[in-house]
């Protein structure tokens, strides 16, 4: 680029008067020192922001060689001379580096040197312009030492075909690659082979531009061939005018957590198999359960009919110890049906297609009392709100309850009368159902197991029963979606309350 000298027109003093408006435009520019030089390179004019930005006032600068301004080393290696060859060969030069003020302090310019030609195309100096960057340098360069001083991610840039441009420390010690080594490839060069052939790279650029970002997660590549799952952001990099000049790109090794997360999702995996197979284990065991208990009955009828055959009506033929004996089948047959019943109810309840429907709770209470000897029901009090009613079966809600109030019935203190209070009330979307005795109560350590099939706590002499009551309660409720709470303390007595929706 070359400026050509002005030559005087025909209109003398309309050209004068144009020369001295740009005269004065040029001197009054602040922001840059805008000077001339002569062939020679010394300086010839000065303005204001040349005078603010170095220092001198232009009687201190003007014939003065420009040289003054650039640093020892500089002037060592021949710079000033060498930058006026450049603008005068070509036209112009252009340059940033560090520039001296008058005091002696640096600044960091950015230079624009244009040769000046006469209408001959005769060299008569130079156009020189300075702006003082040293701000915008000191910023770029904190940001540097921000992103080279990150060892964690990986920070670098690319351009706008995807080959690097940087390279932080962080990079290097993550991919393993020096920057000398890198700079200038394509960064595909991290990606495994798999998704280089699906075009996976490519395909990061394209969603990038397109959203703005882009991030995603995948196997990378190290310089020793090893592998590392990688958290990936890209951005896209534009410039002031919003042209594209290249793209940013964050990576964090994160296979310890890709680990760690394969782990949980294959102890996830492995317990849901073995949580269905204990369901076709516990189904099979149900149908099994219910297959014997339910073939046991009919032989069980028998042996208890046909002893109480004998009994009945060969009494007088039959010695007495041989009566006792009978007796005694009798009795254990009559066990051992309970006992049929009570698996027949408990496998039944985990194989019924419940279909929830309402449930009057004071007939069900009542249907329950029912069951009961005639001579215990009065030992039973009864509080129940008005028009309660509950989303289950019938048949279920009846048999939790009664199996709760046989409970207490026969947990009750030794040589004393029992007593059980139910009540049955409200609770916002739900409706409780409580069981309370004054019998014997259980240990806190007990608490869990008398839920449990066959779990008992006293000898069936001392406390009839199979030891499935409560099992069949827990398991009727849980079926038609309700909770049980069991408070309880030894000696004092117990309270069994049932949750169960609302109808």
């Amino acid at each position: 680029m070359s400026i050509l000298a002005h030559k005087p027109s025909p209109r003398g003093s309309q050209a004068l008067e144009s020369e001295a408006v740009f005269r004065l435009l040029v001197e009054s520019v602040r922001d840059y020192a805008i000077f001339i030089l002569n062939p020679q390179g010394i300086v010839a004019s000065w303005n204001m922001g040349a005078e603010r930005i170095k220092g001198y006032k232009a009687s201190e600068i003007i014939g003065q060689h420009f040289s003054k301004f650039y640093p020892a080393e500089d002037i060592a290696r021949g710079k000033p001379a060498w930058e006026l060859k450049v603008a005068l060969e070509t036209g112009s030069y252009e340059d940033e580096g560090w520039r001296l003020r008058k005091d002696g302090s640096r600044f960091w310019a950015n230079v624009v040197i244009s040769r000046i030609l006469d209408h001959d195309g005769n060299l008569i100096g130079f156009g020189k312009v300075t702006r003082d960057l040293t701000e915008r340098r000191e910023a770029e360069q904190q940001y540097r030492r921000l992103i080279e001083g990150v060892s964690d991610y990986a920070i670098y840039s690319l351009d706008k075909g995807g080959h690097i441009t940087s390279w932080n420390v962080g990079a290097r010690r993550l991919k393993g690659y020096e920057s000398e080594e890198v700079l200038g490839w394509h960064f595909s060069k991290f990606y495994v082979a798999e998704d280089v052939a699906k075009g996976l790279p490519e395909r990061v650029l394209e969603i990038a531009l397109a959203d703005g970002h882009y991030e995603g997660e995948g196997w990378r590549v190290r310089k020793d061939g090893s592998r590392f799952w990688s958290s990936v952001l890209v951005t896209p990099i534009r410039n002031e005018d919003k042209e594209l000049i290249g793209f940013s790109k964050i990576t964090r090794d994160i296979t310890d957590r890709k680990i760690l997360l394969d782990k949980i999702q294959q102890h996830a995996q492995d317990l849901e198999t073995k949580v269905k197979e204990q369901e076709e284990m516990n189904a099979e065991l149900e149908a099994f359960s219910y297959s014997v208990s339910h073939d046991l009955r009919a032989p069980l009828r028998a042996i208890e009919g046909f002893s109480d055959i004998i009994l009945q009506d060969f009494r007088d033929k039959i010695p007495g110890e041989a009566k006792e004996f009978l007796g005694q089948i009798v009795a254990s047959t009559a066990r051992m049906n309970r006992l049929v019943r009570d698996l027949l109810d408990y496998s039944r309840i985990a194989t019924l297609e419940l279909e929830a429907t309402p449930v009057n709770v004071w007939a069900a209470i009542f249907d329950a009392l029912n069951q009961l000897e005639p001579e215990l029901r009065p030992d039973v009090s009864v509080a129940v709100e008005p028009n309660l009613q509950v989303k289950g079966h019938q048949a279920i809600v009846r048999q939790v309850i009664s199996n709760l109030i046989n409970n207490a019935v026969k947990f009750a203190q030794p040589g004393k009368k029992p007593v059980v209070e139910v009540r049955a009330f409200r609770r916002g979307d739900s409706v409780g159902i409580q069981v309370q005795d004054h019998g014997i109560g259980i240990a806190q350590q007990h608490q869990e197991r008398v839920f449990k099939v066959f779990e008992r706590l006293h000898d069936s002499d001392e406390y009839p029963g199979t030891g499935i009551g409560l099992a069949i309660v827990r398991r009727g409720v849980s079926r038609m979606g309700g909770t049980i709470k069991l408070r309880s303390e030894l000696g004092k007595g117990s309270i069994f309350e049932i949750s169960l929706p609302a109808a």
